[in-house]
């Protein structure tokens, strides 16, 4: 899955969890400030991105997700690991 497929995962995600589809999701964006997320909506939302996409994400990962973008490129990490995996 490639980058655009995945940050439009992310939104359908964000349109059923909150009930609005933002505009426009760019890695910049902070995912509490700039999508008006608490912490329990990051959480629903990383374990429906992880039933989703067959990833897990650690709770030392959030550690450094503030961003769209952290997200987008954790997540990629974590599906190339995956693959990698799955390969060997």
């Amino acid at each position: 899955m490639d980058r655009v497929q995945l940050r439009t995962t992310l939104l359908d995600l964000l349109e059923q969890e909150t009930w609005e589809r933002p505009e426009s999701l760019a890695d910049d964006m902070k995912l509490r400030e700039g999508l008006k997320l608490d912490s329990v909506d990051v959480l629903s939302i990383a374990l429906r991105l992880e039933t989703e996409l067959g990833v897990t994400l650690d709770s030392s990962d959030f550690g450094h997700i503030l961003t769209v973008g952290d997200l987008l490129d954790t997540i990629q990490a974590k599906m190339a690991a995956k693959s990698k995996s799955q390969a060997a």
